[in-house]
């Protein structure tokens, strides 16, 4: 019978494979758990008309069990290992390591690796629900959370800065204390980065884009980011799906600091570029000498270009150059 549905999977349908992925669930829903603890294995997935039947397997080996819940009752050490499942119309799931743990407390936690955006709900939790009290919660080594009796604690929104080993301890008659468990937060997408089509300085009147650039990485995928510019404390364009923003005609005033924004839809994950800075230089009818920053050289509305000049003695130039406007204005 499996042998039969392996076989249909493999073959695409009008030449193209998109099998949905079967889940696993866990209640309750740590992946570790004392020994004589009970835990339920839910795999969800489509199935094939009239038949619910359901594929497990631990460590690679197929088990026994064709429901699509698998109770383990009274958990032992040869309970722990990596489960899968398989339902008649879907792919493998991702696997899920269950460890069964002989000791007097326990960091429990939902999975070892998240996305940056979700929840990271941990877990002090003594032999045989044993209640703990001046709790406290660590990660790689340092105190980040203490309870007088709570011993739950979530991290509502994860970033890369909750990667690392977390551990708890609680007193009863003295202090105990967790073994440590290793967390992986995976980056939904880098920072953007803000890059501008025109090559500073930028000429008035120009056509400028202003584009906030990233890509959602694997771990995200059908999400769509919404993207924001701005200007200084200004907000040019909010929450837009497009990531691009023009300005048609530069103008002196448009010079500034500009950055942006991606987010995710439900604005878990929130990045912001660094600071860009335009300068838009007025447009002239004949060729002059100015000054930029740390360039020196010419601009030609003709060329309608900058001409950058490496004459070390040309800073000096343009001060000369004002000197003698100055003086000609007094004159007159």
């Amino acid at each position: 019978m499996w042998l039969l549905i392996i076989l249909l999977l493999c073959v695409p349908t009008g030449g193209q494979m998109d099998q949905a992925k079967a889940v696993i669930t866990l209640q309750p829903p740590w992946v570790s758990v004392f020994q004589e603890e009970n835990v339920t294995l839910q795999c969800e997935g489509p199935h094939l008309p009239g038949d619910s039947s359901t594929q497990w397997f631990l460590n690679g080996t197929a088990i026994e069990t064709l429901t699509p819940r698998y109770r383990i009752a009274a958990a032992g050490i040869n309970d722990s290992g990596e489960y899968r499942c398989q339902t008649g119309l879907s792919v493998p799931s991702d696997p899920v390591q269950l460890e069964v743990h002989k000791d007097w407390l326990l960091l429990q936690v939902s999975s070892g690796v998240f996305t940056e955006g979700e929840p990271l709900a941990l877990r002090c939790h003594g032999w045989r629900n044993k209640l703990m009290y001046n709790i406290l919660f660590y990660q790689n080594g340092k105190t980040f959370k203490f309870s007088p009796r709570n011993s739950e604690f979530t991290i509502l929104k994860t970033n890369l800065s909750h990667n690392g080993i977390y551990h708890c301890s609680g007193m009863r008659v003295h202090r105990y204390t967790s073994a440590g468990v290793s967390i992986t937060i995976k980056e939904l997408f880098p920072a953007p980065v803000l890059r501008a089509s025109l090559s500073f300085p930028i000429l008035e009147g120009n056509l400028v884009n202003l584009s906030c650039e990233t890509k959602l990485l694997p771990q995200g995928p059908g999400l769509q980011l919404y993207f924001s510019f701005f200007m200084g404390s200004k907000t040019l364009m909010s929450r837009n799906t497009s990531s691009s923003y023009q300005m048609l005609t530069a103008k002196k005033e448009d010079s500034g600091l500009y950055w942006c924004e991606a987010a995710t839809e439900d604005g878990k994950v929130i990045k912001r570029s660094t600071e860009l800075e335009l300068q838009v230089l007025e447009a002239t009818t004949k060729k002059e000498k100015v000054g930029f920053g740390n360039l020196f050289g010419l601009w030609s509305r003709e060329e309608g270009n900058f001409l950058p000049s490496k004459d070390k003695y040309l800073e000096e130039e343009l001060k000369c150059q004002e000197q003698e406007e100055e003086l000609q204005e007094r004159i007159h």
